[in-house]
């Protein structure tokens, strides 16, 4: 165990530099505003994606390119405006609950600590080798995205896709990108410790301080969220690592902390001390937290969705009783306010019907995963996988803690503050029931997520952590205090308050008790479970043609193409390595991703079945010299992704390569060839 993570100490400089990428321009920005240091950790990396995102555009409209001397040169003035408005728009007291004690705060401290470390150890030990190149669907196209943003230098939402800016530019979210680019080195391994930063660091952060939001009154709470989150297969480990969404599992963890922020601000818009706030405190926090929105945006838009459904029943429970009120005082007033609300959202929802964008998002196809009871199995237990690809042992479900959860949700019905989480969670299960089928009338509102239960499981986690957080507080409080009072004659009356009072000790040696027997009874929090999900992409197979990469293959693509010239354009199969040799060596490749790889190239199409031709038919020549195709990448046939290569791709095997090939490196059945026929 020592020597593993000793070799680990080589990618310490890049979790730094990372860790800065993400929290520093952020948390520069917003200190001076004075939310209190815990507050401005969690908020810092949306707002650092905002600054990104308008830095991007302003390099590109002065001709700058994107990089970190950019990204520090257009963030300096918006730290020194957030610093010169600070003089006198600050918070007069911090978003961070004031007057914790040295306990609670320590205890809080040490639930963010340990629940990020055992998050990172098992994403660490999945991985194996930060260096190791994803095989994961979208990580392809992800880790291409990277370089062409450093090669190019632009990083706008609309510089990225298509790769090389071949045909018409098309919207997609590069906030992820756009940070992540920054890293000096290897692409492979800055996207890979980029999980680290998201689900390690951002995501406890941001669970910590949701629960000082939405649970103001239970203290332990804050510090047993982050804990339980750390034993949710769903994220980071599904969606970060063994789907690749990157970008949109940035946008997942950005929504706890958001989520915060919007409660914070509802509540001290309609709470009874709603004047004791200031003006120009509201208006601050609803300018962060538009800040936040816009950063949530940048990473990902439906995070904002996300956002939005956790949001709706704190709003309902705020408003509902304002309505109420106001029918029987101002009836004509109050109701001419809710028509014109239900237009304005209306339009809105008209307006974003129509977009084309989320036409084609909303209609997206997904087959069926799984039905009732199985999708309900999935959604309260956070199974790691579906029944249907492999019937769950029991050691799968995460009994102890769905309980747990339910048990959550039945003590917030007594908890005022807590009711609106409970619908939340329930609203997260109804969708992630939603998407994961049958078809019906109603599964299109699951469409923002396209369909996708992995990315919707995150949120049923995040509402989860601190439903069995409120469990464990809340029913162990009770206990306790059973236990003091059958024991109040026996002890001292000085026992019972000061510094260290007895009940305060024994709820805290109790919540301790619990929390370790959920760790330990649960396997380390199903430890094997939450690592085979994360290393699920980094497997290699020792046969050549098994998997997009098979053992040896990274480094012999690493290694030849350092042997290219600059110019080089490598043409092959790209289920079976040919587009790495763009990511892990900046030569650029014919076919960039396994999305549609050929789709608007009538070229590209021809050579996916012909290009085993190119000594004998003119029309293939033709059609390499307008791809640019120099280099040719042999490997043995295989599948990948449901690809079977001699099926889906025949022109790349059974070439006859002793006549207008040149050998330029061979190892283990790979070889790599310079294209000579179509000189």
């Amino acid at each position: 165990m020592l020597d593993w993570l000793f070799g680990l100490a080589s990618s310490a400089p890049t979790v730094l530099f990372l860790t800065a990428a993400f929290f520093l321009p952020g948390l520069l920005v917003l200190l001076p505003l004075k939310p209190g240091w815990p507050a401005a950790v969690a908020l810092s990396p949306a707002v650092t994606l905002l600054m990104y995102l308008a830095g991007s555009f302003l390099a590109a409209a002065v001709g700058l390119p994107w990089n970190a001397g950019t990204a520090a040169l257009v963030a300096l003035p918006l730290v020194v405006a957030a610093w010169l408005a600070g003089r006198r728009f600050a918070f007069g007291t911090p978003l961070w609950p004031e007057g914790l004690g040295l306990p609670a705060t320590l205890a809080v401290a040490a639930g963010v600590a340990v629940g990020a470390g055992v998050t990172c150890l098992a994403i660490l030990r999945g991985i194996g080798d930060p260096a190791t190149a994803s095989q994961g669907w979208d990580p392809v196209f992800h880790l291409n995205a990277l370089r062409w943003i450093q090669e190019s230098g632009k990083a706008t939402p609309w510089s990225i896709a298509p790769i090389f800016g071949a045909g018409t530019a098309t919207y997609y979210p590069a906030g992820w990108h756009g940070a992540v680019a920054l890293i000096p080195g290897s692409v492979a391994e800055a996207a890979n410790l980029s999980s680290i930063v998201i689900g390690g660091l951002i995501w406890p952060a941001g669970l910590a301080f949701l629960a000082t939001a939405v649970l103001p009154r239970h203290p332990a709470a804050w510090a047993l969220t982050p804990l339980i989150g750390a034993s949710f297969v769903s994220f980071p480990f599904s969606q970060l690592l063994r789907s690749g969404q990157w970008p949109n599992g940035l946008a997942t963890a950005l929504v706890p902390a958001t989520l915060a922020v919007a409660v914070l601000l509802l509540r001290r818009l309609t709470s009874a001390g709603r004047a004791e706030t200031p003006a120009r405190e509201k208006i601050l926090l609803a300018a962060i937290l538009l800040a936040l929105l816009g950063g949530c945006a940048a990473a990902h838009p439906s995070a904002l969705f996300a956002t939005d459904v956790a949001l709706l029943p704190f709003v309902a429970a705020r408003f509902l009783p304002l309505l109420v009120r106001g029918v029987r005082r101002r009836p004509l007033l109050t109701l001419g306010a809710v028509l014109a609300a239900a237009v304005l959202a209306t339009a809105a929802w008209s307006g974003l019907a129509n977009s084309r964008l989320l036409a084609g998002v909303m209609a997206y196809r997904r087959a069926v995963r799984a039905v009732v009871p199985d999708s309900l199995n999935l959604a309260f237990f956070d199974l790691p996988r579906f029944p249907a690809l492999s019937p769950p042992a029991p050691d799968d479900f995460n009994m102890a803690v769905g309980l747990l959860v339910i048990l959550g949700a039945v003590v917030a019905v007594f908890v005022r503050e807590a009711r609106p989480l409970a619908v939340a969670w329930l609203a997260f299960v109804g969708l992630y029931v939603l998407a994961a089928g049958p078809e019906n009338g109603l599964r299109w509102l699951t469409g923002v997520w396209y369909k996708d239960t992995q990315r919707i499981a995150p949120f049923i986690a995040m509402t989860g952590s601190l439903l069995a957080a409120l469990a464990i507080a809340v029913v162990t409080g009770a206990l306790v205090r059973a236990v003091v009072r059958a024991l109040s004659s026996r002890l001292p009356r000085e026992n019972t308050s000061g510094r260290w009072p007895v009940p305060a000790i024994l709820f805290t040696v109790a919540v301790v008790a619990v929390t370790g027997a959920l760790y330990v009874g649960s396997g380390s929090y199903r430890s094997v479970e939450r690592v085979a999900v994360a290393a699920q992409n980094y497997a290699v197979s020792n046969n050549p043609g098994t998997g997009v990469l098979s053992s040896g293959e990274q480094a012999f693509i690493e290694r030849s193409g350092a042997m290219l010239p600059a110019d080089a354009v490598v043409i092959g199969d790209p289920f079976n390595g040919e587009t790495y040799f763009y990511a892990l060596t900046g030569r650029h490749v014919v076919y960039t991703q396994l999305g549609a790889p050929t789709a608007g190239s009538a070229a590209k199409e021809l050579l996916r079945t012909g290009f085993n031709r190119l000594a004998t038919d003119p029309a293939i020549c033709e059609a390499v010299r307008k791809v640019g195709a120099t280099y040719f990448y042999e490997d043995a046939p295989g599948t990948s992704h449901g690809s079977v290569s001699l099926s889906r791709w025949p022109g790349f095997y059974n070439v006859p390569t002793d006549r207008g090939f040149e050998k330029v490196a061979s190892a283990a059945g790979r070889t790599l060839y310079r294209i000579t026929a179509c000189r």
